[in-house]
Formats: structure tokens, sequence, C-alpha cells
């Protein structure tokens, strides 16, 4: 069983039980700070009058040096997004791929947990690994980041030259949506779709971390969640951090429990 037992001064038994690898909790904080530098500078390069740059005109070269960071951090996102990709079907992830797809499990549990975390009411199910509604947040957020990917290849190869490899790439998606003023539209659309999706997920955690003491946020960061004892054998999802690990039994945690009771 992969944790470490500690009691608090409530005198509640607490497991420390790993949630993901430190890579996963990697390429999250590389995708936080490209989306932030790819909406900064993104609100830029669709409204310049923000920021003008410094010096001489010509030393003020502010839209170039944002389309620079922009594609930099543009690349950055679609590393994270295969990489993640791949680690979804690997067993140091627990095969998470299952929980990110919205099938109809997911969306009726989702659902679920959505009408808990509003009322206090219904099933509150534990979810070691990712919650369904979780999930689901993060399969839109990487449509609307593939979306972004997509048309941003579209917008850049307009400025590349017929014949190049841009051009090769992006000229087809511009044919399939009549120019790049509908490009450019759905482009700055959808990041606003991503950013009231991102808002909602930071939400989520902060209220599950300070509700429910589920320290989702520190399991972000380092890889582990903190659960009371008596709610790891009711997990909905797989409790170990392989598919082969089984979960405690029962009478095993009450003799643990009662063997720390006994101590004190």
């Amino acid at each position: 069983m992969s944790g470490r037992l500690g009691v608090f001064e409530s005198g509640e038994t607490y497991l420390v039980v790993r949630t993901r690898p430190l890579v996963a909790c990697f390429l999250h904080w590389v995708l936080f700070l490209s989306i932030v530098v790819l909406t900064i500078t993104g609100y830029y390069i669709g409204d310049p009058e923000f920021y003008y740059g410094q010096g001489e005109a010509y030393q003020a070269f502010a839209m170039a040096e944002m389309r620079l960071y922009h594609l930099y951090a543009s690349w950055a996102m679609a590393f994270v997004l295969v990489s993640r990709f791949y680690l979804a079907f690997t067993e140091s992830c627990n095969h998470d791929i299952k929980q990110f797809l919205p099938t109809p499990k997911n969306i009726v549990n989702a659902v679920k947990l959505a009408i808990y975390f509003v009322t206090l009411r219904g099933e509150g199910a534990h979810y070691r690994f990712i919650n369904p509604l979780g999930g689901i947040g993060i399969f839109m957020m990487a449509v609307f980041m593939l979306t972004q990917t997509i048309t941003g290849i579209s917008l850049y190869s307009a400025g590349t030259g017929a014949g190049s490899l841009w051009w090769v790439l992006g000229s087809p998606i511009d044919s399939l949506l009549e120019g790049q003023q509908n490009v450019r539209l759905i482009h700055h659309l959808v990041m606003y779709f991503l950013m009231f999706v991102i808002l909602i997920h930071v939400y989520m955690q902060v209220w599950k971390n300070s509700v429910f003491t589920e320290s989702d946020i520190s399991s972000i960061i380092a890889g582990y969640k903190i659960f009371p004892l008596s709610q790891i054998g009711h997990f909905a999802d797989y409790y170990g951090l392989r598919l082969t690990e089984d979960a405690p039994a029962k009478k095993r945690m009450d003799e643990v429990s009662t063997a720390r009771e006994k101590d004190e």
C-alpha cells in the first residue's frame, strides 16, 4: 500500500497517498505559465493600444516581441499537451485517459458531483486521482487549447508566404473557415471560453482544498494527497498508484485505527 500514516490533533488517522508522478506536476505548471504568457501576449496582439514599447519608433518592436513570446509559449503548450496525452496511457499516471473522456458514466458522475458541490446534497464521492467533474473540465480545456493551436497555425501561416511549411499547414484551415477574419474571431472567442473554464477549475480546487480538505492544491505541487483513513476504502476510483494495487481492506483499516487509539 503506497502511503504514510499520521495522526493529527483531532485524533483522526490520515494517510498520505500518491496521486500523480512529479513529471505530471511539472508539466501542469509549464502549461500554466504558457497559458499566462499566451493570454497576455495574445491580448496585446489583438489590441496593441495598451502597450507601445519603449524608446523611439525604430526601437519599439513591441508587436514583434509579443508575437515571438506568443510563439514560444504556444510551442510550450503544444509540448505539454502531447506529453501529457502520452502519459495518460502509461501506468505511472494510472492510465488516467479513462478519467478525462466524457463517457456516459463520467458525465453522470460529474453531474452528481456538480450538484453536490453547489448544494452539499446528494452523492459526494471521494476520488484519489481525477474526479469526473474535473476530468471533463480538463477535457474541455484540452479541446480549447487544441483549437487555439490549429487556428494559431493558420494565423501565423498568413505571414510566412506561399509554399512554406507553415503555409502548407495553415492554408487548409483558412479555407475551411472561409478566411482569416473567421479564424481570428474563433481564436479570440475560444480564449475567453478557455479562461472561463480555467477560472472554474481554480475555484473548485481552492474550494475542495478548504471545504473538503482534500489537499488538491498540494497534490499538483508534490504529487500527494492527504485523506482520512476512514475514507480510503470509499474511493470511487482505483486506490493504488498502479492498477495492480488493491485497496486496503476495511478490516485492516479498523485494526490500524484501533491500534492508534490504544497507543494514545
